[in-house]
This record gives C-alpha cells, structure tokens and sequence, in this order.
C-alpha cells in the first residue's frame, strides 16, 4: 500500500495538532455541550450553499419549469438531490481534508496549464451567473416601481460598498436568514386552488422523458440542462470548499460536514421542488389572470413569476416576491464576484484579500470590478429579457459544470490527498454519470440546434 507524501501526511499531523488545540480551548466548556460546540463552529457552509442555487437564476428557472411542464419535470429532482449531495460532499471532503481551496488542488494536481483553462471556465460561468443576479435585483426592483437603470447601478454601487466593508460572517448569517423566505412556495403550494397530490406524486417517481408537442427539441433540452445547472452550479462548489477551508475545518470534523452537506442540499431541493409544484398549480393551467395558461410558453417575467404567491399573500404577491428576489440576488452578486476573484488569484499564488491596495492585489481588484461592470452593463443594455438572461445563464452552468466536475472526480480518488477518505465506487458511478448525462444532454443540443429536423425538434 502506498503511503501519502510527507507533505501531506505533515498537513494532516497540523490538522489533528489545531484540533486538539481547540478542544483545549473549549476545556471549561461541560463534556455533554462538547458535541454541539463542534456542530455549531462546523455547520453552514453546506446548507449556504445548496441554498445559493434558490437565487434569481433558481427561482426563474423552477418557476419556469412549473409554469411551462407543469408536474411532468419533478421526476428530475430525485437524481438531482443525489447527484448534489454527492458533488458537494467531494468538494467538502477535499476543502476538510487538505485544507486547501479547489483551485489550488488543482493547480497542485494538473499543473498551470489545466488550472488556466480551470480559470477561464469558472470566470465564464460566474460571470453568467452574476449577470442572472443582476438581472434579478432588476426584475425585483422593478416590481416595486425602481427605474431599470437605477435599480441596477445602485445595486452595484451598494455591493462595492458592501465588500469592501463588509463581513464574511455576517454575509453567511443573512444568506442562512434569507434561506427562510422560500418557505413561501412551500406554503403556496397548500394553498393553491388546483393542487393535484396523486398527480405530483406520480410525476415525482415516474419519469416522464417526453415533452409537449408545442416545445421544441432544443427548447425542451435547454430547459432541463437549465434544471440541472440552477441546482448544481460550479459556483457553488468552489463556494463551498473555500468556506470549509475558511472556517478551519478538520478531518475529524467529517462527519458534521457531511450532515451540514446533506441537510443543507435535500432543504434547497425541497424548495425547489414546490417552487415548481406551486407554479405549475396556479401558472400552467388556465386561470382568471391567464385565460390560456402559461403551459408551453412558460414565464416570460418577474410579473408572471411573483403572481404563483397569490394565493397566500394575494394583490401582495409582487411586493413579497420582489423583497425575496432583491434580497438573494444581491447577496448572491456580492459574494459571486468576490469569490470568483479569490479562487483564481488563489490558482496562480497572486495576492487575494479586500483589506489590501489596488497595488498590492491588481489581479484581485479587476477581476472583483469587472465581472460586477459587466454584469451590470450588460443588464443596462435597451431591451434585454431579464427572465431570458436568468434562465439562459442557468443552462451555461449545466453545460460548464462537467469540466469541473472532472478535476473535482479526479482529485477526490487521489489517495496522496485524501489517504482513507477517497472516493469508493458508489460515488463515482453517481458522479461521473451526472457529468456524461449533461455533456449527452449538451450535444445533443448542440446537434439539434445545428440540424433542427435532426430529432424532430
């Protein structure tokens, strides 16, 4: 059996030394609260995270999804859930195991050329995915009567000011908070009029594979590839090991982590499942607001979006919505661009932190201002689908996630890195059959796209 390099096995002795260093801090702390002390310094990462995926681009995309399907998409929130518990279990296990980001596994591993290529991937879909923020901070403000303009400028004005001065905790504490206001869909849902309970049922477990006659082939895969890329964003993983790191988790802490990853991505599932299962109650079939309904077309705005709360909050329903919307979106544009600057500064060893000079971290301060000016330039354009770019940059990210979705396999079945704590078969299968399922699911879009007759699409 091979033994792990003595620079691991030294991070690893480091590792257990600052473990036995905190329980010695804790010594005044009763021997029964030990357990929940631990808990707490560990757990949030994971639940932040999922949750991540329920922003602008996740609500857009699931109401969509409800409103244009109806129930005949929630079979894919099964394999979802899975396939997301164990994506970010990996990256977990890697950030509590060697300590060090994604990024800088990465460039350890492969070398400075797959870590450039590693870069240009993430900046695209986390600039696409900052876009979708954006694009939600204006659909919601709009809501409430603010000029696309100002709504957008000064959200970006107030994300500068919010880094630059800001707390990372304290960013974690609200994204936990503002988790709490999805619950809404899920008390829509009982309150919606046309609720089918056998229906959602058999939809749920049953995987209905066909699609309407009135969506074409192409439009139905950029919709599931969307479904899929929403949950499952390459954003989140790199998020989520860096937060891991961040808090100084440990091996031995594995266990928690695990229960935070999971608890935190089966809550994110849940609300997604009735953000679609309360849109498809009240926006899919024919209604007093939509004669025809929605089914086929799907959403085509914030205003049809926010109208499925009805039900629970009546004439409301925008102003909820949009307090929802804006709160998620420009937490999500906040962290998206800072996050984004730190791993790429971390691949190549360049300076990485808001407390130093524009000189001392060039790179740094670039990449943080310019993906947030393209973001909200792009949004500033006359005429650009806020509901359109949501969901188009929700598809990009199921189309770039496989790319990381390989280094992530790759590194977590290095025994240097991860000794005992590997991948076992199980994981793999799950993992590398979400990767082929999307790059199937790509090409064949692709090919429909090129030849639309091809499928009949």
């Amino acid at each position: 059996m091979k033994t792990a390099p003595r620079q691991t096995r030294a991070l690893r002795r480091r590792a257990a030394d600052a473990v036995a260093q905190r329980r010695e801090r804790r010594g005044g702390r009763p021997r029964r609260f030990a357990g929940l002390w631990r808990y707490l310094a560990v757990i949030g990462p994971g639940i932040i995270v999922a949750n991540a995926g329920n922003d602008a681009g996740g609500v857009f995309t699931y109401s969509n999804t409800g409103a244009k399907y109806g129930y005949s998409l929630l079979w894919a929130f099964l394999p979802i859930a899975v396939a997301l518990i164990i994506t970010q279990e990996m990256v977990a296990r890697l950030g509590a195991v060697t300590g060090k980001g994604l990024m800088d596994l990465i460039r350890e591993r492969f070398g400075v050329r797959w870590t450039l290529f590693a870069a240009v991937v993430v900046l695209i879909a986390n600039g696409g995915t900052t876009l979708a923020e954006f694009a939600g901070v204006a659909g919601g403000l709009g809501l409430l009567g603010v000029p696309l303009p100002v709504a957008v400028i000064g959200s970006a004005a107030l994300i500068g000011v919010v880094v630059m001065r800001g707390n990372r905790r304290l960013v974690e504490r609200i994204f936990l908070a503002l988790g709490l206001t999805f619950v809404s869909y899920i008390i829509t849902a009982f309150l919606a009029p046309h609720l089918q309970w056998s229906a959602i049922g058999h939809d749920l477990v049953v995987p209905n594979l066909g699609h309407p006659s009135s969506v074409p082939t192409g439009a139905y895969l950029v919709d599931l590839i969307a479904l899929i890329g929403t949950s499952i964003t390459p954003y989140m993983q790199l998020f989520l090991q860096s937060s891991i790191v961040d808090k100084g988790t440990h091996e031995a802490d594995l266990k928690l982590v695990r229960f935070d990853v999971i608890s935190g991505s089966l809550f994110a599932v849940t609300v997604a499942m009735f953000i679609v299962i309360t849109t498809a109650a009240t926006l899919f079939s024919p209604s007093v607001e939509y004669p025809h309904g929605l089914a086929g077309s799907g959403v085509a705005s914030a205003q049809q979006a926010a109208s499925a709360l009805s039900p629970l909050v009546g004439v409301h329903a925008q102003q909820l919505f949009a307090v929802g919307l804006v709160g998620a979106s420009l937490l999500a544009a906040a962290v998206l661009p800072l996050s984004t600057a730190f791993v790429i500064c971390e691949a190549f060893g360049a300076e990485r932190s808001v407390q130093s000079s524009f000189a001392d971290a060039p790179l740094f301060f670039a990449l943080f201002i310019g993906i947030l000016a393209i973001g909200a330039g792009i949004m500033l354009i006359p005429g650009v689908p806020i509901a359109g770019v949501a969901i188009g940059t929700q598809t990009l990210d199921g189309i770039l996630l496989p790319v990381l979705l390989v280094f992530i396999i790759l590194l977590a079945n290095d025994r240097r890195l991860l000794g005992r704590h590997c991948n076992g078969l199980a994981y793999n299968i799950i993992a590398v059959t979400l990767a082929t399922v999307l790059t199937v699911l790509t090409t064949t879009l692709v090919v429909t796209t090129v030849f639309p007759g091809l499928l009949g699409g």
